[in-house]
């Protein structure tokens, strides 16, 4: 058989089977010829596309914005391609740059809260207002838990 099967495909690019099924559904992969089995089989260029796929989407890109980047790649345009992908990293580099600093600051607060709650001793019975197991934050912030890739 020539060309490479999903899961060949998949295992090599470090994703599900699912996900290159979803990247053809939406367009990022095309649809692939089929063995006369009824297998999926995929062409080399396929394999490269997939790859520049998942690269990007490392880089933290947007499913849209790989769909841009894809339309100027197309598996040879490389010089283009950096114009276009350099603005998009300074974008996503400013977004996690404020993400860290958010992140510092609840940390800094919850070291408050913690040191709070740690200097007074527990009542026999939780107060109504709850600041003395539950204790709110100063700011008013509201936590926001950072699940795993797994459980989002």
């Amino acid at each position: 058989m020539d060309g490479y099967r999903i899961s060949e495909l998949a295992g090599a690019a470090g994703v599900a089977t699912s996900t290159v099924r979803y990247y053809e559904r939406i367009g990022l992969v095309a649809a692939p010829g089929r063995t006369p089995a009824g297998y999926r089989s995929y062409s080399p260029a396929a394999a490269l596309r997939l790859k520049f796929i998942t690269r990007a989407k490392a880089l933290g890109l947007s499913l849209e914005q790989v769909g841009e980047l894809l339309g100027v790649w197309d598996g040879t345009n490389c010089a283009a391609t950096q114009s276009e992908i350099a603005p998009m990293l300074d974008a996503k580099l400013l977004q996690v740059r404020d993400r860290i600093a958010e992140l510092a600051s609840f940390a800094a607060e919850l070291e408050l809260v913690r040191a709070k709650l740690c200097e007074t001793a527990a009542p026999a019975a939780c107060a109504p207002d709850l600041d003395c197991c539950a204790p709110s934050m100063s700011t008013g912030q509201v936590a926001v838990m950072i699940l795993p890739k797994g459980l989002q």
